[in-house]
């Protein structure tokens, strides 16, 4: 019989292409609808620059949204989302045509007509099936397997969407398949069409008759599902299908730097507010992250709070001020939020954005690790987030009354221990006959290294702190340190939300390190380095010690030649700041593989997706109760598995906490850690 598109048909005595018009219209507008009450929702955020380095970005979007180089790190999960998504790339071409023939503007005819319309034809059956094949897995991961990553995921959303993908397969399938029992394959261009003949395949039972009405209505079935998950996709987390390669192209580019604490505002007294207290005090950009998370689950499966017991999921926080935003501004007069059913805006209003939506045991368990942020696939930022909702908390007195003695001490002598800044110099007195120079204003020096609070003070911070001063005497290097002159870096300061205090360390550091003249600054730890070398408004030479003696071996200018205890197996720990921060994986282990004899495995949690401590930011000063196991714990069990006898860390905050916990497991017979610099001028 001959080729009727159901677009030609009449229905009710009209044409089918005016109801494919009808059709358009009304999903357009809906859509127009959502998506503008979606830009009223991000339009109140507060200003974020995001638009430098745009080829980079770009670059971005390819590698991280086109060929998503991040899915793999989970290789079912990774595989099962890439066919799908690819299968969005491939199939978009298909759908454009379909809805083109159903406003009688067969425009991509020509097209598929010719040798790249058998071509593309060819591959969009195989697409079909791969995706059908796809969500399928994918529903029997979330129904069957269940992995624990997807709890307090809108499981039933899923559900419901991997059904309509499916079902968009299916119909295709079914309209080209009876289309070849009534039309037979000449109306088909020559090539493979597997899809399609298993199409032909499932409705071969049917007659003339019933394939007739099969053919139209499986068309048209497919159109009216396209529509409907176009102006579905803005409604919840699916929405990401949408914003995802935007919020690719717009994440931020350099690990380790925090916001300030508005965008364009310098002076913090012309703050109203300062950091996060209400929804509107978030960037434009950070709405869009509420809206492009894919509720994987991976950031949660990566934190290192959450594994401990700790009450934070970075998942959950992105998914409750998510569907916070979408309360505040509704699309339609019917929202919900955590179980509650609202009518109004003023409902959402009532809830306390720090407290209600995010508790504040949730803000002050994150160590910012920066786990979550290195796994997710999408780039949602998440520590950003936290520290300014933290500098809501300070500005209003709500942070643990533990901190106001340590800010006080800070603010007072410029160190936390509230030590009198003319002691910070006596850890030298260790060093014997080795000479440290402490500057003046108007000094020269080849290396200033900087020691910070906890080198300066803390005695199993001074142990490194000395190590350090022997190596650099050791290797002939001119240095200097600042002696009273120092204040702290910062780093913790800032992390805790004390924005303020923070301003004032930075602008009296800067006023020291403006008046004596260097060349490269070297850290004890890796949170002073990372402070210096992104906080701080200059752009200094910064080295971690473990970079700058990694040079001076490779140079020949020290020299390893004894050999370590026979019989032990090392581990390398990399510190949160050194790592994931800064990426800097290679050179602590050049320094351990330049130790004579000495064996070194990897912990399978290793560079980055190192495991955290637990120290170095917040929980130096605050215990979080509902901690079910410390992180340390956690970590030195991690190297117990693959056999090692000992634990070798850069960051002295790193070292605090696997000491204590290696006693607390009563393990000291069995497991010790050593810090790398100590390590390393044990074996010159």
């Amino acid at each position: 019989m001959p080729f009727i598109h159901p677009s030609t048909e009449n229905y009710f005595g009209m044409p089918g292409y005016v109801y494919g018009w009808g059709l358009l219209i009304t999903a357009l507008s809906a859509f127009s609808c959502i998506m503008y009450k979606r830009y009223l929702l991000i339009h109140s955020g507060q200003p974020d620059p995001r638009l430098a380095d745009i080829g980079k970005r770009l670059v971005d979007v390819f590698i991280y949204g086109i060929l998503q180089k991040r899915q793999p790190r989970y290789p079912a999960a990774g595989i099962i989302h890439i066919l799908i998504f690819w299968g969005f790339i491939v199939l978009g071409l298909r759908s454009i045509d379909l809805v083109s023939q159903g406003l009688n503007l067969p425009f991509l005819q020509p097209i598929m007509k010719s040798g790249f319309g058998t071509f593309y034809s060819t591959l969009k059956d195989i697409f079909e099936l791969v995706v059908l094949c796809a969500c399928l897995c994918a529903v029997y991961r979330r129904w069957i397997t269940k992995p624990k990553r997807y709890e307090g995921s809108h499981q039933g959303e899923a559900f419901f969407v991997l059904g309509l993908i499916s079902f968009l397969m299916v119909t295709d399938m079914l309209y080209e398949g009876s289309a070849l029992r009534l039309f037979g394959p000449d109306h088909l261009s020559a090539g493979w069409f597997p899809a399609a003949r298993l199409g032909a395949l499932v409705v071969a039972p049917f007659g003339i008759q019933s394939l007739q009405k099969i053919y139209p209505a499986s068309y048209w079935l497919h159109v009216v599902a396209f529509f409907l998950f176009l102006n579905f996709l803005p409604l919840g987390k699916h929405f990401h299908i949408i914003t995802a390669l935007p919020n690719v192209f717009l994440r931020k580019r350099e690990k380790g730097v925090l916001k300030p604490a508005r965008w364009g505002v310098d002076d913090l007294d012309e703050l109203e507010r300062c950091g996060v207290g209400i929804y509107e005090d978030f960037t434009w950009k950070h709405l869009l992250d509420f809206f492009t998370c894919t509720e994987c689950g991976r950031c949660t499966d990566n934190c290192p709070a959450n594994i401990s017991g700790r009450p934070l999921s970075p998942k959950l926080i992105t998914i409750n001020l998510r569907d916070y935003g979408y309360q505040k501004y509704p699309v339609f007069l019917f929202t919900k939020l955590k179980e509650q059913s609202v009518k109004s805006n003023d409902a959402a209003d009532s809830l306390e954005l720090v407290g209600d939506v995010v508790t504040t045991d949730e803000i002050w368990s994150c160590t910012t690790c920066g786990a979550c942020e290195e796994e997710c696939p999408v780039f949602i930022e998440y520590i950003d987030k936290i520290v300014d909702m933290r500098r809501h908390l300070i500005e209003t007195s709500q942070n643990p009354q533990a901190f106001n003695k340590v800010l006080m001490n800070v603010e007072t002598t410029g160190n936390p221990f509230g030590k009198p800044p003319e002691k910070r110099a006596e850890w030298i007195q260790d060093l014997d006959d080795i000479p440290v120079k402490i500057l003046d204003e108007g000094d020269a020096v080849d290396v200033l290294f900087y020691v910070d609070s906890y080198g300066a003070f803390d005695p199993q911070a001074q142990a490194v702190a000395t190590a350090i001063a022997k190596g650099l005497h050791l290797a002939g290097i001119d240095f200097g340190i600042l002696g009273e002159l120092e204040k702290d870096s910062g780093h913790q300061v800032r992390r805790m939300g004390e924005e303020g205090l923070f301003q004032f360390l930075v602008e009296e550091n800067m006023e020291t390190l403006s008046s004596i003249r260097f060349n490269r600054i070297i850290t004890t730890d890796p949170h002073c380095f990372n402070t210096l070398k992104k906080d701080y408004p200059a752009d200094f030479k910064v080295y971690h010690y473990a970079e700058f003696f990694a040079t001076l071996a490779a140079d020949g200018r020290l020299r390893p030649s004894k050999t370590v205890e026979s019989g032990n197996l090392y581990t390398f720990h990399d510190p949160c700041y050194l790592g994931r921060h800064n990426e800097i994986y290679d050179a602590p282990r050049q320094l351990l593989r330049s130790i004579p004899g000495l064996r070194l495995v990897e912990m399978k949690r290793s560079k980055d997706r190192s495991f955290c401590c637990g120290g170095g930011d917040v929980t130096l000063w605050h215990e979080i109760e509902q901690e079910e196991v410390r992180m340390a714990e956690l970590r030195i069990q991690m190297a117990r598995e693959i056999g090692a006898d000992v634990i070798v860390t850069a960051c002295p905050f790193c070292f605090t906490h696997f000491d204590d916990a290696i006693k607390t497991a009563d393990l000291e017979n069995e497991m010790k850690v050593i810090d790398l610099m100590g390590l390393f001028l044990s074996a010159l």
